[in-house]
């Protein structure tokens, strides 16, 4: 049976997957289809592509590097927050937006939807930095797995994560409900990078809640 392992990789959207016979793939797990599994569906198989590159290729290996601009960006965050806290009050209160339910829906929907797009852009710059290092002759694979009889519910607890906030945000009338459409917009953005780009694929095979069925080159 051909085994795989898994490591991680520059993009946060694609691994390394090596096979028995030692041959190396990068796998680009936003192209995991269908893509439901974490919403409690049991397909029968899913497939994701991958390409395959040299053994020393080194374009695709992650080397963790602390960051110097950390400490800084975090500073700067603070009175960032405070200046856009600041600005959502104050159009909440100019446009009465606190007082009218429908137009809260519709800034919700909004901000939701904001974070859906940032969420394609970044998955697409991703997958375009990645496709940059490949060489333009690549051999190119489907990898087909099979579920085992377990279901995976993990992605209700970002939505109800995201439903707690969205709660405090309806029920807020004061013009400072603005506050909640920050952890609302990064807990969408970071669920949307997840649910459509991150599947953890490694992990449910690792812990053998899925099995390779095949690997095959496309033509």
């Amino acid at each position: 049976m051909n085994e795989l392992t898994f490591k991680d990789s520059k993009s946060t959207c694609h691994k390394i997957v090596t096979d028995s016979k030692g041959k190396r793939y990068i796998m680009d797990t936003s192209t995991i289809r269908p893509n439901v599994y974490g919403f409690g569906f049991l397909p029968k198989q899913v497939s994701v592509d991958m390409v395959e590159f040299g053994y020393h290729d080194q374009n695709f290996e992650f080397k963790a590097k602390p960051s110097p601009l950390y400490t800084g960006t975090v500073v700067s965050m603070q009175p960032l927050s405070r200046s856009i806290l600041r600005t959502l009050e104050d159009i909440f209160l100019v446009y009465n937006i606190h007082q009218k339910v429908l137009l809260k829906l519709g800034v919700l929907a909004l901000t939701v939807f904001i974070s859906y797009l940032l969420a394609k852009v970044y998955i697409r710059q991703a997958r375009k930095k990645v496709a940059e290092r490949l060489p333009k002759n690549a051999k190119r694979y489907t990898a087909t797995f099979t579920f085992a009889k377990r279901r995976d519910f993990s992605y209700w607890f970002w939505i109800g994560l995201v439903g707690i906030f969205v709660f405090f945000y309806m029920n807020t009338n004061n013009a400072s409900e603005g506050f909640f459409l920050i952890p609302i917009s990064l807990l969408s953005l970071l669920f949307f990078i997840v649910w459509l780009g991150m599947m953890p694929i490694h992990y449910d095979y690792e812990k053998q809640y899925i099995s390779l069925v095949s690997i095959e080159e496309k033509q």
